[in-house]
């Protein structure tokens, strides 16, 4: 098995169903939505964004999570920390060696943030980062490196770093782990490299650790995680769970496509269990990989059932209550050893313990997605693809709305929060004239790019606000691998994704590496009662704006405006420029598509201006503008007719 996916099958096929009831009967449970149509505003045609954004670095390595992102921001006071898998690989594919990757770090002290790293933290290559406070307040990071299974851990004492190994048992072949930290406590949740090792008759094994020292002894060293048996988790895998910890309450949530998802609580810091199924996957032992049809009631015709699909996220307060996000998809298998059909159909789900009750809190055919208002929600034709012609836009977990990570807000009451990311309605890879055809995807037009959501409970879960908040709100550029803070303590709530020009990734999807517009990674910060205010607004989901990602500060709501028009157009091109910041110099080059300067102008002291150039003479076809001040580059294209 590859160390950077769990097993995986081939999408044969593809169905579109959309769900437009307020109250659903999903699976073998009803489950009440709180998301209705509401009457739509105008939406602006350019407006701002949530909050602000920040670049902190980038990395060419850029599969983040094989399902579950763990927690990889960090706040205290006004500082904000973030990690990720970072490599520097030099013209990357998914099977380069990649062997500077490690963990990418950055920091924000209150008024500045560190340059962007370029290395990793740890000596050795290591990646899949958890990170976590221990009981002394250092920023502690565990990875996994893939050899010697010993997961590198990084402390960060007195603004220094050192890395050890955990003094976990190697036998196990511990891999991709979660963490939790409570005080001292310490609890480690991995899968095993090796598919072959069990837990409970689970292959890739669930293994559970904890400690009282912050780790440096362990009063259980990696054993096959209680009560979690084969029966309804016939295999497991990496980053298909999940860990919280407040007070002596530690919560462990298992699950991935195909297998139940179950909850273990426990009380007394982990020394006994009890278990609750969220969703339950109706088929007992079934191997998703190449058993049977999913066939429920033994008349031979495939079923199709409801499933988790793999990337939960799990947070708890402090009266130990848990609160769990999921997506739902609807996926049949027809036959042993063949691919899986999935639906488009995707909701997001929430369970508490409180009410012990299941809330649908998006639902990607919602009309609130339907952005142009046309009544349809666009997908584009190559979203999934075939073994042959392979250009997948989807990451493991297959939902079109996925990766979901859910945050608890302080306050009387508590608030919740479900950031998420989600594809777009009718935003695809496309060669209208105006958007480049990204960097790998010249063969693969229709390919739907994502934007990052923020669901909003102002009452612990009991009610969600109408309108999930769009806060990213980029067309033509893919966000995703979202992650959160467990608990939010301040007035602003951080957000880091990772953003790039291309849908899906390198490592999953053969996506071509793209120097100029590389992997890079934003925290966004928003203040908490923006996204209060913002998710009673209908036009909170959409309103996207094309990005000027060549622009150092785009990423910091300091970007300026560049246009092209007439496009297409047939002798005179006009490029207008808007910066937010004068630009002491700006260098304009058309070039055809194969790079060569065909004329080129320099512009000094510019705020606003439009510049024009004579294309009459120009063969008909693409060209491109490029835009070059001491912030960066801006890419646009034309048509010449």
């Amino acid at each position: 098995m590859a160390e950077a996916s769990h097993s995986q099958n081939r999408v044969s096929g593809l169905v579109k169903e959309g769900i437009g009831h307020t109250t659903t009967a999903v699976g073998n449970a009803n489950v009440h939505a709180s998301v209705q149509k509401k009457t739509r505003k105008p939406l602006d045609a350019f407006p701002s964004t949530a909050g602000t954004k920040e670049r902190t670095g980038n990395s060419t390595y850029d599969l983040q999570t094989n399902g579950s992102m763990q927690r990889r921001v960090l706040t205290s006071g006004n500082t904000v920390s973030a990690c990720w898998t970072y490599s520097s690989e030099g013209q990357p594919t998914a099977a380069s060696a990649f062997a500077d990757r490690g963990t990418g770090y950055a920091h924000f002290d209150g008024t500045n943030w560190s340059p962007a790293p370029t290395a990793r933290l740890e000596p050795g290559r290591t990646g899949f980062g958890s990170m976590v406070f221990d009981g002394n307040g250092n920023e502690v990071i565990v990875t996994h490196e893939g050899t010697g299974y010993t997961l590198p851990t990084s402390k960060k004492v007195a603004g220094s770093w050192t890395t050890n190994p955990l003094s976990l048992s190697a036998s196990k072949q511990a891999i991709w782990p979660h963490v939790a930290t409570s005080g001292n406590w310490m609890y480690v949740v991995a899968a095993s490299q090796d598919s072959l090792t069990k837990s409970n008759g689970i292959r890739f094994g669930y293994f559970f650790s904890r400690s009282n020292d912050n780790g440096a002894t362990w009063i259980d060293n990696m054993i096959p995680m209680p009560l979690i048996d084969s029966v309804g988790h016939y295999r497991g895998g990496g980053n298909s769970y999940a860990v919280s910890a407040n007070g002596s309450n530690v919560a462990v949530l298992f699950g991935d496509l195909g297998t139940d998802l179950t909850l273990l609580s426990s009380t007394d810091n982990g020394a006994t269990w009890s278990k609750k199924v969220i969703w339950d996957w109706p088929l007992n032992n079934y191997d998703f990989a190449g058993a049977s049809m999913t066939d429920t009631n033994a008349d031979n015709i495939p079923d199709t059932l409801f499933s988790n699909d793999g990337s939960q996220s799990m947070a708890m307060d402090a009266a130990g209550q848990v609160h769990i996000a999921f997506p739902l998809v609807r996926v049949y298998k027809s036959g042993a050893n063949t691919g899986y059909n999935f639906f488009y159909t995707t909701s997001l789900l929430y369970y508490n313990s409180i009410g012990d009750s299941l809330q649908v809190v998006d639902n990607i055919f919602e009309l609130q997605h339907d952005c142009d208002d046309d009544g349809i929600f666009g997908i584009g034709q190559n979203y999934t693809g075939t073994a042959a012609n392979d250009p997948d836009a989807i990451y493991n977990s297959i939902g079109l709305i996925t990766q979901p990570s859910i945050s608890i807000v302080n306050g009387a009451p508590q608030k919740i929060l479900i950031a998420y990311t989600a594809i777009m309605d009718g935003d695809t890879t496309i060669d209208d004239g105006v958007h480049l055809f990204w960097a790998g995807t010249a063969n693969f037009e229709g390919q739907n790019y994502r934007d990052v959501f923020v669901a909003v409970s102002p009452d612990n879960g009991a009610s969600w606000n109408p309108f999930s908040v769009n806060i990213s709100k980029t067309s033509h550029f893919e966000e995703a691998f979202v992650s959160t803070p467990e608990l939010v303590t301040g007035a602003d709530f951080n957000v880091l994704y990772q953003g790039d020009i291309e849908p899906g990734t390198i490592m999953q999807n053969d996506d071509i590496y793209d120097d100029v517009y590389k992997n890079m990674y934003i925290v966004q910060k928003i203040p908490v009662s923006q996204l209060l205010t913002l998710s009673l607004d209908s036009t909170a989901p959409c309103g996207q704006f094309d990005l000027a990602l060549g622009i150092k500060h785009v990423v910091n709501g300091d970007d300026g405006i560049i246009g092209v028009y007439p496009n297409p157009v047939q002798h005179l091109v006009n490029l207008s420029m808007k910066f937010v910041n004068t630009s002491s110099k700006v260098d304009i080059q058309i070039l055809n598509l194969s790079g060569n300067q065909l004329q080129s102008r320099t512009l000094n002291q510019v705020n606003e201006a439009t510049t024009s150039f004579d294309t009459k003479n120009l063969p008909a076809g693409f060209y491109i503008i490029k835009v070059t001040t001491e912030e960066g580059t801006i890419i646009r294209r034309f048509l010449k007719e």
